[in-house]
């Protein structure tokens, strides 16, 4: 709103001008632009009639059509000034009014009441449909103004016949030119109307040639994204049976590798011969992580990384992860040491293989990164739930840390702290990776705090079920095992690979097994037909017949106790899905290459117990 009130807009109202207040345009609007023409018109009508009765005496109303002249004046500066209703509903009463003074003066002959009608008409002009209220009050004072004039008397003015006919020829020209302002007014928003309707009609069809021709392109790109998601679908299931072959194919050779340099170890070797066994055994197991690392990572990027949900006990855990590690510590002369706080449960229930795949990266990062002092993994309870737990894993090293601009880094895929850490300690980078990936997946995290040349620690937080303490374990005891437990087993080994069939047979060798090699599934079946045997270790991918094959057709067998025979698969493929076959063809167990001669000897043991 103005906050200045000036007589000079008037001329500039009246010739119909923008007049702007405060970046808004007054006199634009429908109601507006009515109220400016008819106020200067009716000021200019309120002036002849001040003439006309002021060159007749007869009737004093000089007075009053002055009034009336400086009102309507005044009114479009009214609405200028942000008082638009009010000067809207003013304009209306000063007409009325007028009407009935001119009524009263004149009488019923001269038929001036008849202006009651575009007043009406006025109050619609006026105000649009949100302003239903104010045009009804309009509406209304006009009618209640005609009534005046009918049950009200008036003391009748004698005026002489010339005035009376002048006025009356002034009042009928004001009533023509009035309705013809009001509706010419009307008409020419009409037309603006009908304009902007054509306009809308016009941009309607171009927007629907455009929408039709849009949608002609996103037809065209839905069925390119059919044709690119099949093309997806035959790369993904590709990559997937590439990586199953991978899998199987560098397997296959490292069970060799780490199968003959297990049993160099236990052969009492040389002093000399120590050390190189030693190289060979960590350069293998090396080889076969960054294997592993390679295809959880591809797994993950799949979305193909399942989790499982069972029991395991956690101090189990940690020893074992420990005794994976001693060796190595022991060479480097770095103690390696597990504290688990009496608060954690010893039971969780969760995903234990890959909790210790995470514990296994960093563990295998800090002795990697450490030439002195000690790695130590320390197991808190953050957080008890309930049936729930969360639970802190904190593995810290005493090796050269990391710089804090690389810190955030270390996580990224292929990254590593330098270049120089590269070239000094190898790797992929791919370890933290998936550790992180593991870690966030099963709705957990992992961060780090580490200082140059001060060591590192990193943190793992994860939620695990509470799991139930077992009054008797399932699982045997491995000191119960010794070189005289599996003496008189018998077992059919099912291989075509020669070089696994020779570290095999070492194996069962030392263990006083009774061995049958052969080297399909065809001739299981034609060996089994010729002896009763108390196990079977079934290669999967064998020529004429392979594993799956040979097991179910055992499964179908006459003889009960042939039928039932304990099979444990020998599996080179590390995928989840592959495990899932071999339970759904008839399988008991399997055993993944390359092996852990503890974990065959344990699972043949279990299957004598049965």
């Amino acid at each position: 709103m103005s906050s200045k009130f000036s007589l000079t807009g008037i001329s500039d109202i009246a010739l119909g001008k923008d007049l702007r207040s405060e970046d808004q345009i007054i006199g634009k609007k429908a109601g507006l632009t009515v109220l400016n023409s008819v106020s200067f018109f009716l000021a200019g009508v309120s002036v002849l009639f001040l003439i006309a009765f002021q060159i007749n005496e007869s009737v004093s109303l000089t007075w009053f059509f002055l009034s009336e002249a400086i009102a309507f004046l005044l009114i479009p500066l009214l609405a200028r000034q942000g008082f638009e209703k009010s000067a809207k509903m003013l304009l209306i009463a000063y007409a009325d009014i007028g009407i009935v003074i001119l009524s009263s003066v004149f009488g019923g002959d001269a038929m001036i009441q008849a202006f009651f009608i575009p007043a009406m008409g006025l109050s619609i002009l006026l105000f649009d449909n949100k302003q239903i209220v104010l045009r009804n009050i309009g509406i209304g004072l006009s009618i209640v103004s005609y009534f005046i004039l009918d049950y009200i008397i008036f003391e009748r003015i004698s005026i002489s016949e010339s005035g009376f006919s002048l006025v009356r020829w002034s009042v009928l020209t004001g009533s023509f030119v009035t309705t013809w302002l009001i509706f010419n007014t009307f008409s020419q928003f009409k037309e603006s109307a009908e304009n902007q309707t054509l306009e809308l009609l016009d941009k309607e069809k171009e927007l629907n040639q455009e929408l039709s021709l849009k949608q002609e392109k996103l037809e065209n790109y839905i069925q390119q994204l059919e044709v690119a998601t099949e093309e997806l679908a035959k790369s993904t299931k590709a990559k997937s049976e590439f990586l199953a072959t991978m899998s199987h194919e560098i397997r296959t050779p490292m069970n060799a590798i780490l199968g003959m340099t297990h049993l160099l170890k236990q052969d009492s070797p040389r002093k000399d011969q120590v050390e190189p066994i030693n190289i060979l055994d960590f350069s293998g197991k090396t080889l076969l992580s960054l294997i592993d690392d390679v295809l959880d990572f591809s797994k993950i990027e799949a979305g193909k990384i399942e989790f499982e949900a069972i029991e395991f006990e956690l101090n189990k855990l940690v020893n074992v992860i420990l005794e994976s590690f001693r060796i190595t510590a022991r060479n480097k002369g770095i103690d390696i040491q597990a504290n688990v706080n009496d608060q954690v449960p010893d039971y969780l229930i969760g995903d234990p293989a890959r909790l210790t795949q995470i514990l296994n990266n960093l563990f295998s990062n800090a002795l990697k990164f450490t030439e002195e002092g000690k790695v130590e993994l320390n197991i808190e309870l953050l957080q008890d739930r309930g049936e729930e737990v969360r639970v802190q894993f904190a593995i810290s090293d005493t090796g050269i840390g990391i710089e804090k601009e690389r810190v955030e880094t270390i996580f990224e895929s292929f990254t590593q702290a330098s270049q120089n850490t590269k070239r000094l300690f190898g790797g992929t980078g791919l370890g933290l990776t998936i550790s992180k990936q593991l870690a966030e997946l099963q709705g957990g995290s992992i961060f780090v705090e580490s200082e140059k040349g001060e060591g590192s620690t990193f943190f793992v937080e994860l939620t695990f079920g509470k799991g139930k303490a077992k009054a008797e374990q399932s699982e045997l005891n491995e000191d119960e095992i010794n070189e005289n437990s599996l003496r008189g087993l018998k077992v059919l080994l099912a291989e075509d690979n020669v070089v696994n069939q020779k570290v095999m047979q070492r194996f069962l060798e030392r263990w006083n097994v009774e061995m049958k090699v052969v080297e399909d599934g065809i001739q299981v079946l034609e060996a089994m037909g010729e002896t009763n045997f108390d196990v079977i270790l079934m290669d999967l991918q064998m020529p004429n017949m392979d594993g799956y094959e040979a097991t179910e057709q055992i499964r179908k067998l006459d003889d009960p106790y042939k039928r039932n025979i304990p099979i444990i698969a020998l599996t080179a493929a590390a995928l989840k899905e592959v495990r899932e076959q071999v339970f759904a063809a008839g399988m008991n167990d399997f055993v993944t290459k390359p092996f852990n001669p503890a974990d065959l000897e344990q699972k043949l043991y279990s299957f004598t117990k049965k």
